[in-house]
Order: C-alpha cells, then structure tokens, then sequence
C-alpha cells in the first residue's frame, strides 16, 4: 500500500513537473507580436522624451515617463536571443543588441542626470544618441 501511494506521489510530482516545464517554457517564447510591442513601447517612450523637451511638461516627468518606457522593456535584450527571429546571416545579432541596450541604458541614465540638473541640452544631446543606438539597430537588423 505505501509503494502505491510512493508511486501515485511520484507521478504526480513528475506530472506537475512537467507541466510547470511546460509552462515557462510557453512564456519565455517571444512572438512577432511581442517585439512589435516593445518596439512600439520604446517608440512612445522616445516620444515623451521629446515631448518633455519641447516643454509640454516642464517639470521633466515627460522624459522620466519616457526612461521608464524604455527601461521596462531593454530587459527583454538579455532574455531573448534575437537569433530566434533573425535570418541566418545575421548570427552576430545577440552581441550586438546587449551592447546597444547597454548603450542605450547608459544613455537613459545621462538624461535621468540631466533632468535632475533641468539641463536641457545635455537631455537633448543624449535623447540623440539613444535614438542613433535605435536606428542603428534597426539599419542593421531590419531588412
């Protein structure tokens, strides 16, 4: 009687095992439609960055909005091999999006800096990298 109950324990464990497999495994897949979010997500956080800037709101919580933005999904560069999406002949991909998330954290940092200091050009002259770190990806990567 204890084998069989050791046995139906078992099961179940490795049963719930594997559906909890089964589980991280779905959500750590990154479909089309979640890069396009992203993008779309970083999109409107440059957008208020720039907005903030041309002083819609003077007290910088346009541009803190748009860091925010931008920040709450760079995570998805070092969970994600862009491999997984990318033709083949860009194998290099992977190395080259975390040192432009990296960049482009750096950057958000700068303005971060710059918005306590309300210095409007150093904001501006890092909003203009962050955005050539953006586009270079999207010359190279996207066909």
């Amino acid at each position: 009687m204890k084998l069989i109950n050791s046995m139906k324990k078992l099961g179940v464990g490795i049963l719930l095992a594997s559906l909890l497999v089964t589980g991280l495994e779905a959500k750590e897949k990154y479909t089309k439609e979640d890069r396009v979010k992203d993008m779309l997500t970083m999109a409107e956080g440059l957008d208020d960055i720039q907005m903030g800037l041309l002083y819609r709101c003077k007290d910088g919580s346009c541009v803190k909005t748009g860091i925010e933005r931008i920040k709450k999904v760079l995570h998805t560069i070092d969970k994600v091999d862009p491999e997984f999406f990318l033709d083949k002949d860009q194998v290099y991909a992977n190395k080259f999006a975390k040192k432009t998330r990296s960049m482009i954290e750096m950057y958000l940092t700068e303005i971060e800096d710059a918005v306590k200091k309300d210095d409007k050009e150093e904001i501006l002259h890092n909003y203009s990298l962050t955005m050539r770190q953006c586009m270079s990806c999207h010359i190279r990567l996207r066909k």
